[in-house]
């Protein structure tokens, strides 16, 4: 399999686990699982309309071999025309979220994600390529707590021709926003708003949220450069003057600024934590894998939770709706030697593209629906047979409760009747 640092998938099959997220173009991004290894992958994924693009990310992605680019693995097509590429899984997240979580880093932190990345960008640029979308979002954070270059959806060969294909507006330089290159240089102004970024917790050129034509204009035609957070070290700035220059020629190129003070004092740390890179499968309803949603937005916990105590505090005039399609999940009890169905996470079988053209093979998804599925699947590959047992959690709370309210009523009607005994006699009674 394609692949220079030891992703392997030991079998054509693979488990979807929980989505990732969705770019800009309507790619979906979703972690996977290999059955076989249990080695953690990421799956990005397009419609027809958009296979070409990601079949054009994936034959850049291929020719590159480095620590401080995401790895690809492979890709196939299926019959409906939708494409699957498949990526290396940085288990640490974007540099985006990491920079958001309070409200930007440290210096150190900063001037070591920077690094990672000018390496990246310098690598890249000597592969006669050019990013075209350097941002903390773009930025994944691997096992070992190191930065990689993501997301090549913006990414050409130098020199080829190819017409400005866009970015994102914060991060353009101002040739890019006057629609005249997109060069190396281009990606070095970018590492500059990425530092921004990475410093402040939010996108360079503040109060210019939602009007890409006010930015494009402001950094295209005017002398304008995003503003630099005071606090940052006088390193710090020097380096910020070197990827924040208006000319693209006289911009620092990334191995330059590999050489400068602020990148050449960086101090890799170690790995803060290990970070999963394997697939459990949950043993127990008390398994956090039992419980990872699927959903592509999930709710506050606030609101889930003020809206079920609402629910099961409402008045209990009957019982609970047994025969409800809603709020049912799957708890699988020890093997048996007859199992049932297992409800287990959607189930890929697919062939991988690899430097040797295996040919891609249609993907075969087992649905299994709760409590009306007469058929007996086999059961999943590195599963023993089982038992699924369907409990509605809300609707045993809420029948639990009608079951304590009635006998609250209980007690107080016979305790009513024996204060009356007591004070009026029983024959007045």
């Amino acid at each position: 399999i394609r692949n220079a640092h030891k992703i392997k998938m030991a079998s054509k099959q693979w488990t979807r686990v929980r989505t990732l997220g969705r770019g800009a173009s309507g790619a979906e991004v979703f972690l996977a699982a290999d059955d076989a290894s249990g080695e953690l992958f990421a799956v990005k994924s397009a419609t027809a309309a958009c296979a070409s693009a990601l079949k054009r990310e994936e034959g850049l992605l291929c020719c590159l071999r480095s620590p401080r680019v995401v790895s690809c693995i492979g890709g196939r097509a299926a019959r409906d025309g939708s494409y699957q590429l498949f990526l290396e899984f940085a288990p640490g997240g974007s540099l985006a979220d990491r920079s958001a979580i309070d409200g930007g880093l440290d210096e150190r932190a900063v001037r070591g994600y920077a690094a990672d990345v000018a390496a990246g960008l310098a690598y890249l640029h000597g592969a006669g390529m050019v990013h075209g979308d350097v941002k903390a979002r773009n930025v994944v954070i691997g096992a070992d707590g190191r930065a990689k270059l993501a997301d090549f959806g913006c990414a050409r060969k130098v020199g080829a021709g190819v017409p400005i294909i866009g970015g994102t507006p914060a991060f353009m330089a101002p040739e890019v926003a006057r629609g005249e290159e997109q060069g190396p240089a281009a990606d070095v102004w970018a590492l500059g708003c990425t530092v921004v970024e990475m410093a402040t917790g939010r996108a360079p050129w503040n109060g210019m949220d939602g009007d890409a034509l006010a930015a494009l204009h402001r950094i295209g035609y005017t002398e304008a450069v995003p503003e630099v957070p005071q606090w940052l070290s006088a390193e710090a700035k020097d380096f910020l003057r070197g990827c924040l220059v208006r000319h693209a020629s006289d911009r620092c190129t990334a191995a330059q600024l590999l050489e400068h003070p602020f990148l050449a004092s960086a101090v890799v740390d170690a790995k803060p934590q290990a970070m999963e890179s394997k697939w459990v499968s949950p043993k127990s309803t008390l398994d956090a894998a039992l419980w990872e949603s699927e959903s592509d937005t999930e709710e506050p916990e606030q609101d889930s939770t003020e809206r079920r105590i609402r629910a099961l505090a409402s008045p209990a005039s009957a019982l609970p709706d047994w025969d409800s399609d809603e709020g049912w999940i799957d708890v699988l009890s020890a093997p048996t030697e007859a199992a049932d169905a297992v409800a287990v996470p959607t189930k890929e079988t697919t062939g991988i593209t690899v430097d040797d053209g295996i040919t891609s093979e249609e993907k075969s998804v087992d649905h299994l629906h709760p409590r009306t599925s007469n058929s007996t699947p086999q059961t999943p590959a590195g599963h023993g047979g089982g038992v699924v047992i369907y409990i509605n959690l809300q609707l045993v709370q809420k029948s639990v409760i009608i079951q304590i309210m009635q006998q609250k009523h209980t007690l107080i009607n016979q305790f009513v009747c024996s204060l009356v005994l007591v004070l009026f006699g029983r024959s007045t009674w």
